[in-house]
């Protein structure tokens, strides 16, 4: 972890209330997709409340966090942690990720997708929900911090919101990202409520 900004990981003091809402939420066997894992601190959490019989899915899309988060899962021996070098989006695809400045953020935490290339860019696969459920076990709850993205995400997961239904934590990036989503997941007929100041909680109804 970077020494500037990995203070509050080894404290574990980043965004209680996503932490207490994944323990309230979370039990052992159940199956927790991080979208937008970062270096793996709620994956890791996760881990630890799903246990050995549970799995946590991590999706990262940047290579060099996304190896960070693989050594983290391996030095706390949670082998029930598969890591995603992926994109989440609304369908599978090659899309174009804006990579953080480290000056700006030593971890990486915002890089996101982009619609164009440009030198500051890369190209990453994505994939979306229901295509990646279609050959893995479905979740039981997800996390999703995307940068922006959100609404990408959940379009391209109706399936699994109509189907299965899991329960989901979600940040929001924007008023219009929130207004969005709050009508989508009323659509499929989930409960929501605010989750600290950017989080919402949202649980079938």
């Amino acid at each position: 972890m970077n020494p500037r900004t990995g203070k509050t990981y080894l404290d574990g003091v980043g965004e209680p209330e996503v932490q207490a809402a994944l323990q309230k939420h979370l039990h052992p066997g159940m199956i927790f997709y991080d979208i937008g894992a970062n270096i793996g601190f709620f994956s890791l959490l996760a881990a630890r409340l799903v246990g050995k019989e549970g799995r946590v899915v991590a999706f990262e899309a940047d290579p060099e966090i996304a190896a960070r988060l693989r050594e983290h899962a391996a030095r706390n021996e949670f082998g029930w942690i598969t890591v995603e070098e992926k994109a989440v989006w609304s369908e599978p695809r090659t899309v174009f990720f804006a990579r953080t400045d480290p000056t700006t953020s030593p971890d990486r935490g915002l890089g996101h997708v982009v619609p164009a290339g440009t030198a500051d860019t890369i190209e990453v696969t994505a994939i979306s929900l229901d295509n990646y459920t279609e050959t893995q076990p479905l979740p039981d709850f997800l996390k999703c911090d995307v940068e922006g993205a959100e609404v990408a995400v959940f379009r391209g997961a109706s399936r699994l919101l109509k189907e299965k239904r899991p329960g989901i934590i979600c940040e929001m990036h924007s008023d219009e990202n929130q207004r969005i989503l709050l009508e989508e997941f009323s659509r499929f007929r989930y409960s929501c409520t605010p989750c600290g100041v950017n989080h919402i909680l949202a649980l079938p109804q």
